[in-house]
């Protein structure tokens, strides 16, 4: 992968978690006055309108048949798995500690990117994935007078987001980001909606229906720009930007939800999100390295393949 095209990974990346958290902002505010599975089941219809729109402005309609395949399925079921449990988790905790601890989602792809992806990990990064996971632990509050269940919800959705991230890179090319973003905002309905037989639906009033119309067209925009991003950058460069989520859901959790984070929360988010800057301090390194290296090999190339001529020239012993 060329510089250019992994930092446009990057800033894709940066793009969808901000909308993300926007995303998870205005799940919460639906959530306060409709059950989930309404909630979740609308805004995937939501979504997946967005999408289509999108598609077609792109000219790739055509290629909606490719939505069912089989890598493409995978991941629309894990990302169906992401959804529910972080959804669930959300609606019970407060937004800052739900997204603190889904961040040991970046740190669990990194590591899960050694086996399935052959990627790469050194000692320090080692080092910062169990100092970030140790963090989203200590924002579960795992004494035993202290611990609440919920809390698990999101760690849970932070494997299957991990699983959901690392089986992006095995999607074909042809397959459009759009349309892979499609066929999981479709799951989603589907999905949500089997689950909302068991609920109560009611008529939303016109607060939680914008919320959910937002949460549709952030939710839509931050898939293709999470897909676009791991496709076209390393999974160890683009992961731990998922960082960018703990400010914002800090400042939503105070502004909106006037939620300020006790001392666990406080020390389990210094512990997340300096391990994550940490890994994306030592990936800047690491390519700086490689460029320089690259740039070491070219120089010397030149040299070193005149001599053979310069010997081939010159005239033979007597």
């Amino acid at each position: 992968m060329s510089q250019f095209t992994t930092m446009r990974g990057i800033f894709a990346m940066l793009a969808a978690m901000v909308m993300f958290i926007t995303n998870d902002m205005f799940l919460k505010l639906a959530l306060s006055e409709l059950p989930l599975g309404q909630v979740v089941s609308l805004r995937s219809a939501a979504g997946a309108l967005v999408l289509l729109a999108v598609i077609i402005a792109n000219g790739e309609a055509r290629l909606i048949r490719t939505a069912v395949h089989r890598r493409v399925a995978m991941r629309s079921g894990l990302d169906a798995l992401t959804t529910f449990t972080y959804v669930l988790g959300l609606s019970m905790l407060p937004i800052s500690t739900a997204t603190t601890i889904y961040m040991a989602a970046p740190l669990l792809t990194t590591a899960l990117a050694v086996p399935l992806l052959g990627e790469k990990v050194n000692g320090k990064r080692w080092m910062a994935i169990l100092v970030g996971f140790s963090g989203a632990v200590i924002v579960t509050r795992p004494a035993p007078d202290t611990f609440d269940m919920f809390a698990l919800l999101p760690l849970a959705a932070a494997l299957c987001g991990s699983l959901r991230d690392i089986s992006t890179r095995g999607i074909p090319m042809v397959v459009p980001g759009a349309v892979v973003a499609f066929s999981t905002a479709v799951g989603l309905t589907v999905g949500s909606s089997v689950f909302a037989l068991w609920e109560t639906w009611r008529v939303p009033d016109l607060f939680p229906a914008l919320c959910i119309v937002g949460s549709g067209v952030t939710f839509a925009l931050g898939n293709v720009l999470m897909i676009y991003a791991f496709r076209n950058a390393p999974v160890a460069a683009i992961s731990p930007l998922r960082y960018v989520l703990v400010p914002c859901s800090l400042f939503y959790g105070y502004v909106i939800f006037s939620h300020v984070p006790d001392i666990w929360g406080i020390s389990g988010t210094i512990l997340v999100v300096g391990a994550g800057l940490y890994a994306i301090r030592q990936e800047a390194v690491r390519g700086r390295d490689e460029a320089r290296a690259r740039a070491a090999a070219a120089a010397r190339a030149p040299s070193g393949a005149a001599m053979p001529a310069a010997v081939a020239c010159s005239p033979p012993k007597s």
